[in-house]
Formats: C-alpha cells, sequence, structure tokens
C-alpha cells in the first residue's frame, strides 16, 4: 500500500506538474513562447554581439544530446529575435558531443560552435582541455549557482529522472526506489527481464546519474542496485529507448528515466505511458552548455546562451520538455526546478548530477564502474 506521502508526492505531480504541461480534456492551455515574452523578462543582450553576429554567415552548429521537438520552442524564439541567425542541431550521445568536436577540432573542420550536454566527467575533460570560451553572459547576475559550472559553462536546465511505466501492465506502479525493490522481492520472476535504465558503463549520462545517486545514498543505495541487478534488467543509452521498450510491453518500468525523453512522448502515448518523480532518490541533470573555443560563430552562439538563460529562454526549454531553474519564472513555467523540489519535499532532498572532478579520476571511475557491474549483474 502506497504511504501518505507518497500519495501526497503522486498529487502534487499530478495537479502541479502535467496539469500545466498536456491539457488532456482540460480546460487549461500551456503559454506559447510569444505569450511568455509579453510578461517574463528576455533576453538583454549585448548591442555588439548582436551586430558582430550578422557577419557569421555560418550561423550556429549545436551538438547536443536534445531531440528537435525539446529544441524546437527555443529556436523559434531565438529566430523570432535574431532571423538572421540560422541554427542546425545534431541530437548525439553524451559522450560522442565532445569526441566528435575534438575529431573535427583537430581536422580544422567545421565543428560545433555550441554544446549542451550531461556527461559530467566529460565536461570536466572539455574545460580542464581549454576548449571552452569563457564567456559572462549577460544574463549572469540572474542566474543561481546552481546554474553557473565553470566559467563559460551554464545550465541550460535541470532536469529530473524519472519513473516510467506501461499502464496496460503496471496497476500499481512504485513511487519511490523503496517500493521497486519490494516488487522485486515479492515477485522476482514476474520482474524478471522487465525493468530498464540508462547504462552507466559507457555512457556519461547514466554514468553520472549512478555515482551521484550512491554517492548520496551509500551502502543502501548500492544494495538497491543489487536488487535491481536480480531482475537481470535491460540497460540501454537512450531514454527514447527505454520508452519504446516500455510502450511495446518488452520492459514494464523504467527507472532514473531522463522528463526531457518522457514529455514529447506524453500527448500521443498518456494511453499507455505513465510517469512520475522519485522522492526517495530524486536525481536531477544539471544540464551543461557552453560557447565552444573552435565556434565559427561564436558572437550568435553567445547570443543564445544569452536567450536560453533568459526568463523567456527558459520559458521556451520548458515547454520542449526541459525543466527550467530560474527563479523569476517559477510560478510560469510549465516545467521548473520548483515543483520538483515541491514534490519531494524539498531541494535538500534532490541529488544533482554535475560535473565533478572526482568523476574524471581514472582511478575512481574504474573502481565505480565495476562496483556498478557487479551490482546489476553485468560483469558475465
Amino acid at each position: 500500500m502506497k504511504s501518505h506521502f507518497t500519495r501526497i508526492v503522486a498529487q502534487v505531480f499530478t495537479v502541479g506538474l502535467m496539469a500545466s504541461l498536456i491539457s488532456c480534456g482540460s480546460t487549461q492551455t500551456t503559454p506559447t513562447v510569444s505569450q511568455s515574452a509579453q510578461s517574463a523578462q528576455t533576453s538583454n543582450a549585448d548591442p555588439a554581439l548582436v551586430e558582430a553576429s550578422k557577419q557569421e554567415a555560418a550561423g550556429i552548429l549545436i551538438y547536443s544530446i536534445m531531440s528537435e521537438k525539446n529544441w524546437q520552442p527555443v529556436i523559434q524564439g531565438f529566430n523570432a529575435k535574431y532571423p538572421w541567425i540560422k541554427v542546425t542541431t545534431a541530437d548525439l550521445g553524451a559522450y560522442e558531443v565532445f569526441e566528435r568536436y575534438y575529431t573535427e577540432a583537430a581536422g580544422n573542420a567545421r565543428t560545433a560552435d555550441f554544446i549542451s550536454t550531461t556527461a559530467p566527467d566529460g565536461w570536466i575533460n572539455f574545460i580542464d582541455k581549454g576548449e571552452v570560451q569563457p564567456y559572462v553572459s549577460s544574463e549572469d547576475a540572474q542566474i543561481p549557482e546552481l546554474g553557473k559550472i565553470a566559467q563559460g559553462v551554464y545550465a541550460a536546465s535541470t532536469d529530473p529522472m524519472v519513473f516510467i511505466w506501461n499502464k496496460q501492465l503496471v496497476a500499481d506502479p512504485p513511487q519511490t526506489m523503496a517500493e521497486l525493490v519490494s516488487m522485486i522481492d515479492k515477485d522476482p520472476s514476474a520482474m524478471q527481464g522487465k525493468l530498464v535504465s540508462y547504462d552507466a558503463d559507457g555512457e556519461g549520462f547514466g554514468y553520472g546519474l549512478n555515482w551521484f545517486y550512491t554517492k548520496a545514498k551509500g551502502a543502501d543505495g548500492w544494495k538497491t542496485l543489487e536488487a535491481i541487478g536480480s531482475s537481470q534488467p535491460k540497460i540501454l543509452t537512450s531514454g527514447g529507448k527505454m520508452i519504446d521498450s516500455v510502450l511495446s510491453g518488452e520492459s514494464s518500468i523504467g527507472y532514473f528515466v531522463s522528463n526531457i525523453t518522457v514529455q514529447p512522448r506524453l500527448e500521443a502515448a498518456q494511453q499507455l505511458l505513465g510517469y512520475s518523480f522519485v522522492p526517495d532518490a530524486q536525481v536531477v541533470a544539471v544540464r551543461g552548455m557552453a560557447v565552444t573555443k573552435h565556434a565559427a560563430s561564436p558572437n550568435s552562439a553567445k547570443l543564445l546562451i544569452d536567450y536560453i538563460l533568459s526568463a523567456e529562454g527558459q520559458m521556451a526549454f520548458s515547454q520542449g520538455g526541459l525543466t527550467a531553474y530560474r527563479p523569476d519564472i517559477a510560478a510560469t513555467a510549465p516545467l521548473h526546478l520548483s515543483q520538483v523540489s515541491q514534490a519531494v519535499g524539498g531541494e535538500q532532498n534532490i541529488i544533482f548530477s554535475r560535473p565533478d572532478k572526482a568523476l574524471a579520476d581514472p582511478q575512481q571511475r574504474s573502481q565505480f564502474l565495476n562496483q556498478w557491474k557487479q551490482a546489476l549483474g553485468r560483469n558475465q
């Protein structure tokens, strides 16, 4: 039976988040970027940057781990302000954004002007290599410390990891990791091969999530992963593939699934796809972004940083399925960190996955991954 607390979490989540994002027959609607711009502070861009961007015919090439659907409201709003800047996005892996950039930059080929990803160790290496332009955004004073990762590296969003489940297969979904373990213990055979999550080995996003989860939870966190490992979970490299697995019935439940992959699928899949926060283990990925050293259009890319950090840009990304964190739009953004905080009993209960030098240490990385593979039964 669900506890009183988790029922409250479910109510907060359902009323405060889902109703603001999806109509589901309700009369409530989500404001468009243009409507939001009427009430939200817009980017206060440097006029010199604006003029310099007009000389950059190459436009902005973005390497990120976000889909076109995630980017669409941002690009629409950005191009309304800067119609001469062509924006091209490439949806790549968490490490792939860096690897492709390094290869192209070494060969003096056209490469990314702007990178956004959630590989915490990848960011540490990228910063240490001197590949970030140390740009201070015109919006810097409005950004909380959480969003300032390093000089020139800001958070684009703060995205929660969520449970997902197939509604036809799971009548009583887990509200906490503890409840997920109880489900496994209660009926091990029914859960065999039915869980799905990110790969921590070779996939930067999953590495960071699992690292910070076990760091926060200690021995209890490792015991939880061992219980999950006993069910022989599917380990994948993208949230989209996890959702496909759950919708097809191949998997029944996903844990630590990126909310940005869930949101664009909800309207079409809401009859089958359920999701919720994870209040006893609410991991939130701090999604870094920066202008690259070898940018062909650095001024245009800096304007994009300013726009994303502005109230209007944060609103746009939240309409694209990302979670805004800028404090002054907490009451109006469809998805905001404050909603996550409220649902899990306060920000002190959030586990932030963000760049940390320890993750990039080869010895610590190797030790962690060996333990993770053993817990998940992936050493065979």
